[in-house]
C-alpha cells in the first residue's frame, strides 16, 4: 500500500536542462538483456518529443547456453558477445541506433559521451566490483548545479531485488535542493552506494582467490525464473519518470517475488536527511 503521507511530502527530482540524453547500459546479462528492450521503447517516445538520444551497451561477456532460460538471448546467439548481439537485435526491432562496446566499463566512456546540454544516465546491471567504478564517476557532477549524471543501479538475488538512483557520493542536503529555506525540488540524490554501502564490497565469487566450488557459486547465484524481468520493469519506470514524464519522487525500491511485495523510499526531506553528511548542517538545522 502506498504511504500517501510520505509520498505527498516527497519533492520531485529535476535533472539539468538538456536536449540530449546519453543512456549507458553497463551489463547485458539477466536484467540488462531485458532492460535494453524496455529502454528502446522509452527512446522512441523521447525522440517523438524532439530529444536526441544516444544508447550504448557495455559488456565484455559472451552468451552461454546456461543463459538462455533466464536471460534475453536465443540459442543461435551462444558464443556471440552479449553487447553486440543485443544491440543488433534491438536496433533491428525498434529502429534505434545502439553502440555496442564488447569490453568492461571505464570512466573514459562517460567522458567521451557527455557534452554540454546533455543528461547522462548510467544503468548498472553489474556486480559490486563494477559498481565501484560507476560510483567513482559521480564525481563528475557539480554539487552546485542540477545533476547531469545519474546512476540507476539494479540488483537482485534469488527472489528479491532493488533499484536505486542517485547522483552524488558526498550528499549535502543544502546543496541538493533548489532552496534550503523552502525547497521545491531536488537537484541531487545520494549515490546508491551511500544508501547501501555494501554495494561496493566484492562478493566471494568476484574475488580471484575465492575457494568456492562451482556448486557453491551456483547456489549463491540461484535466481527465480522471472526475477530479471521484474527488476527491468521497475528500473524502466524510474527511467521513464526521470527522462520523459517527470515527477520522479522515489530513490529506492525493493521487491520480493515470493511474497509478491514492493516498497519504495520516497524523496521526502526526512528520508533524505538520513544520508546527509553528518559533518554538515542540514535543512531545518542550520546555523
Amino acid at each position: 500500500m502506498l504511504e500517501l503521507s510520505t509520498y505527498q511530502q516527497a519533492l520531485p527530482v529535476l535533472p539539468q536542462r538538456h536536449t540530449r540524453i546519453n543512456f549507458i547500459l553497463v551489463g547485458a546479462g539477466g536484467t540488462g538483456g531485458y532492460l535494453a528492450e524496455d529502454l528502446c521503447r522509452i527512446i522512441l517516445q523521447l525522440q517523438q518529443i524532439g530529444k536526441e538520444v544516444n544508447f550504448t551497451i557495455i559488456d565484455g561477456d559472451t552468451v552461454e547456453a546456461k543463459n538462455i532460460t533466464r536471460q534475453n538471448y536465443q540459442q543461435a546467439e551462444v558464443g556471440l558477445f552479449k553487447a553486440e548481439t543485443l544491440a543488433i537485435r534491438c536496433s533491428a526491432k525498434y529502429g534505434v541506433k545502439i553502440t555496442a562496446i564488447c569490453d568492461w566499463f571505464e570512466e573514459e566512456i562517460v567522458r567521451a559521451t557527455s557534452s554540454w546540454n546533455s543528461l547522462t544516465v548510467i544503468i548498472g546491471c553489474v556486480d559490486n566490483a563494477a559498481r565501484s567504478k560507476i560510483h567513482s564517476v559521480l564525481k563528475l557532477n557539480s554539487p552546485k548545479e542540477a545533476a547531469s549524471l545519474f546512476w540507476l543501479d539494479c540488483g537482485n538475488s534469488s527472489n528479491s531485488g532493488q533499484v536505486l538512483v542517485g547522483t552524488h557520493s558526498n550528499f549535502d542536503i543544502l546543496r541538493a535542493c533548489n532552496n534550503p529555506d523552502s525547497p521545491k525540488f531536488w537537484l541531487h540524490l545520494p549515490s546508491p552506494a551511500v544508501v547501501h554501502p555494501e554495494l561496493l564490497i566484492p562478493q566471494a565469487e568476484e574475488l580471484s582467490n575465492n575457494n568456492l566450488s562451482c556448486a557453491e557459486i551456483q547456489a549463491r547465484n540461484y535466481q527465480s525464473l522471472f526475477i530479471n524481468r521484474m527488476t527491468s520493469a521497475i528500473a524502466s519506470q524510474y527511467l521513464l519518470e526521470l527522462t520523459l514524464i517527470g515527477g520522479l519522487k522515489k530513490f529506492v525500491s525493493y521487491f520480493d517475488l515470493k511474497a509478491m511485495s514492493t516498497r519504495s523510499l520516497y524523496t521526502s526531506i526526512d528520508n533524505l536527511k538520513k544520508y546527509h553528511d553528518s559533518s554538515k548542517k542540514g535543512i531545518g538545522n542550520r546555523e
